[in-house]
């Protein structure tokens, strides 16, 4: 179903990097302002909720079918952390789309970058040909806003301060003549939470659907169809990555609905077959609701044990990292129903598949990524890749343009 744009709302009004006391500032207000949320929802009757204003150098669209018009939306961007004067700061130099969930009507946040005019032949690559899009899926803490776009922006850039060089896979991914996207899962950074303040895999994956067939609308595809072997009509498809847990989302994603992605990309999965993940028991003498119990905050620690190998991620960037994640995920995202993750079976993935990871990345040790990658459905080309004097966050190391050019070079070469 075709989807219609909009602009919503747009201001000149720009600010700087988040200094610490702006962090910790942010994560005191969010913490208030998620427990008055989460009282409120309950109950809560349909109402307007003011859009936020953005940065110039940021654009927000709203994408509405039909059935979903403005006045019916009662979450925004507005109601997340990303919607306060420091998360705001994060966002420049990204386009920001608001689609809705084909099962709820929720609505969830998509960023591109250079993505408002695909079809003018002065946004394609140099040969002339059609940038290929790409999906980026966040991991299990942080939204992909830092994650993916890392001191990215025209602001800091002007700003040329050495040590804060752009870190945003967005960017790098844009200048190699990629078209990358990204998007938060429920609860994550830019994208509200929904009634149940959890965060789940099966909805995941389907709020993943919605934003590759969104995607794949913007670029004039046909994601209708549900034949994967419709030659170069789905090599045009959008790539799909995830990313540590958004890896697990991915595969989930391939296992389901093959036809709305071209090739895929296992990044630092924590995928192994040995872990059993449980269910929630049937009967618990306490019985309190999700909204009723007390916040869990994230921490600067928890933001940067990621980086482990020395001479690979200088201080200032980690730092920065920690500060824009505590920005944009202050209260720890509840993740339910797990064991949904049980149903991860790689000989069910029937595509042109990339795993890749870091040789000392902890959560995804070779031995395991071995098992992943020979277990792999057969009839589909596959890439394992394995980056030296690197862990678990190779896309914001120094060495990271290894990581990028490997990535490119599979997405772009034909299958």
């Amino acid at each position: 179903m075709a989807l219609s744009m909009r602009i919503v709302h747009s201001v000149a009004n720009r600010c700087g990097t988040a200094s610490s006391s702006k962090c910790s500032r942010g994560i005191r207000s969010y913490s208030v302002f998620c427990r008055s949320r989460m009282q409120n929802r309950i109950g809560m009757q349909a109402q307007v909720v003011k859009r936020v204003g953005l940065p110039s150098s940021l654009h927000y669209r709203d994408m509405n079918s039909a059935a979903h018009h403005m006045e019916d939306t009662t979450l925004s961007i507005a109601d997340t952390p990303l919607g306060t004067p420091e998360g705001r700061e994060l966002l420049d130099g990204l386009d920001l789309y608001t689609i809705h969930s084909s099962l709820d009507s929720h609505p969830l946040t998509v960023y591109g970058i250079h993505s408002e005019n695909i079809h003018d032949k002065k946004a394609a690559n140099p040969d002339g040909k059609p940038r290929r899009p790409v999906l980026l899926l966040h991991g299990r803490t942080w939204s992909a806003v830092p994650v993916y776009h890392l001191l990215g922006g025209p602001k800091n850039a002007a700003k040329n301060i050495p040590g804060r060089e752009s870190r945003s896979l967005m960017e790098e991914m844009y200048d190699a003549g990629l078209q990358p996207y990204t998007m938060d899962f429920r609860g994550f950074g830019g994208t509200p939470h929904d009634e149940s303040q959890c965060v789940e895999p099966n909805l995941c994956a389907s709020d993943t659907e919605c934003a590759l067939k969104f995607i794949a609308d913007r670029h004039g595809l046909d994601c209708n169809h549900e034949d994967p072997t419709m030659g170069l009509l789905h090599d045009e498809m959008p790539a799909l990555l995830g990313w540590s847990q958004g890896a697990l989302i991915a595969q989930l994603v391939a296992q389901r609905t093959p036809h709305l992605f071209s090739k895929l990309i296992l990044y630092g999965s924590i995928y192994d077959p040995n872990v059993i993940y449980p269910r929630t028991p049937l009967y618990l003498s306490n019985t309190d609701s999700v909204v009723d119990q007390e916040p869990v905050r994230n921490t600067f620690d928890s933001a940067i044990e990621d980086f482990t190998v020395e001479d690979t991620m200088p201080l200032e960037p980690a730092r920065l990292f920690a500060e824009a994640g505590l920005l944009s995920d202050p209260i720890k995202a509840r993740w339910k129903h797990v064991h949904q993750f049980n149903n991860l079976d790689p000989g069910r993935v029937h595509a042109p598949t990339l795993v890749v990871a870091g040789d000392q990345d902890p959560y995804a040790p070779l031995h395991v990524q071995a098992e992943l990658f020979s277990n792999l459905g057969r009839g589909s080309d596959r890439t394992w890749s394995i980056i030296s004097d690197a862990d678990h966050a190779v896309h914001l190391l120094d060495g990271r343009h290894r990581f990028l050019k490997i990535v490119t070079n599979f997405i772009q070469n034909s299958s």
